[in-house]
């Protein structure tokens, strides 16, 4: 038995119990979770906007080390150093095959029909999230789920590689390919929109707005990067990215939040060829609403972003490397070191806009 954080109904506080795993099976690998972040999508989960059953353990930002596997597994062995997948990819769909593993048939078939309950409390199973479930001093995933790292890579700075860090670097890389002199502007300077802040530094560009209502994460922008600040409390933010760039809007406007309001500001703030790229994920069944004359007449464009288009297996290591290189800021994201049982107050740091993220550090 061990310890995790279930969430039995939404709008509750995920309360601390003693669960046990299913057996591995041939593909799976149990994990001992070293370090867990906390990212925004486990709070719209809990508040019902991501369609996630209860109960379920949540948590998909985890890294760890491996415990044990099944007789099938090949790519990892006990003792190795891991960061976990939230989309394991099976190689083999038309997405894989196509070169975009980020969008593997696998997740989809995971998050609408595969639901599974690998962990048990008193003979009730309880449902496995985003085919990780970090929230939990041990997990049970897929063998794809697993993503090996060098062994000196600090497990508490590399677990936030596993999804804020990569959403927000790869959509700067990988989803937009920004170039080097471009202007970007991003939407939203929270755990992710800091990494998009820092993807687009690390690709050159030659200026960089961040677009924030709190100031102490527009504090946080500068020192990742961002050129500009503007705080959309005090001014349209629109207008103020096309004061910043002579009038003519950025390349590239990155909406990190998940609403419709910022969205279109977004795509209003960038330039005649320029694109507005979503990385944050709106509750499901909201619409935006935008001047469909722009898309031709001025060739603008909406650009979805998942998982920062990341190859995982290329991409984690390379972005662990950039780390341990000094040319990636991932101390610097980390707020608090919490334990388990303070998980709620954690939730709550993040709604006030008080933390870029919180770390779960399991003994």
């Amino acid at each position: 038995m061990f310890k995790a954080a279930v969430m039995y109904n939404y709008n509750e506080p995920l309360k601390i119990e003693s669960v046990d795993l299913k057996p591995p099976r041939e593909d799976e690998v149990v994990v001992k979770v070293v370090a867990s972040g906390i990212c925004h999508s486990d709070l719209s989960v809990i508040k019902g906007n991501l369609p996630m059953l209860p109960p379920t353990i949540l948590g998909h930002e985890g890294a760890g080390i491996v415990e044990e596997v099944g007789k099938a597994v090949t790519n990892v062995t006990p003792g190795d150093h891991v960061v976990l997948s939230w989309v394991p990819d099976c190689g083999r769909c038309h997405f894989c095959v196509a070169g975009k593993p980020h969008l593997c048939e696998r997740l989809y078939l995971v998050m609408m029909e595969g639901r599974e309950g690998v962990f048990l409390k008193d003979g009730m199973e309880i449902l496995r999230f985003n085919s990780v479930s970090s929230f939990s001093e041990r997990t049970l995933v897929r063998e794809d789920a697993c993503i090996k790292i060098q062994d000196d890579a600090p497990l508490d700075r590399a677990c936030l590689v596993g999804c804020g860090v990569m959403t927000g670097v790869g959509a700067a890389i990988n989803t937009a390919k920004v170039r080097p002199g471009q202007t970007v502007a991003v939407f939203g300077c929270g755990g992710v929109g800091l990494n998009v802040i820092q993807g687009a530094a690390l690709c050159a560009a030659g200026k960089i707005i961040a677009v924030d209502l709190v100031d102490q994460k527009l504090q946080w922008a500068k020192e990742f990067g961002a050129t500009d600040v503007v705080n959309g409390k005090d001014v349209d933010a629109v207008d103020a990215i096309r004061s910043l760039t002579n009038g003519l809007g950025v390349d590239y406007a990155f909406e990190v939040i998940g609403a419709p309001a910022p969205i279109t500001q977004a795509f209003m703030s960038i330039k005649r060829g320029g694109a507005a790229v979503l990385v944050g994920v709106p509750p499901f069944g909201q619409e935006i609403s935008l001047p469909a004359a722009m898309i031709p007449l001025e060739e603008k464009s909406l650009l979805g972003s998942l998982y920062g288009s990341a190859n995982m297996r290329r991409d984690i290591p390379n972005l662990i490397g950039l780390y341990m290189q000094k040319r990636l800021k991932l101390d610097e994201l980390i707020s608090r070191r919490i334990k388990l049982d303070e998980v709620n107050a954690a939730f709550e740091a993040m709604e006030k806009g008080e933390v870029a993220r919180s770390v779960i550090m399991f003994d």
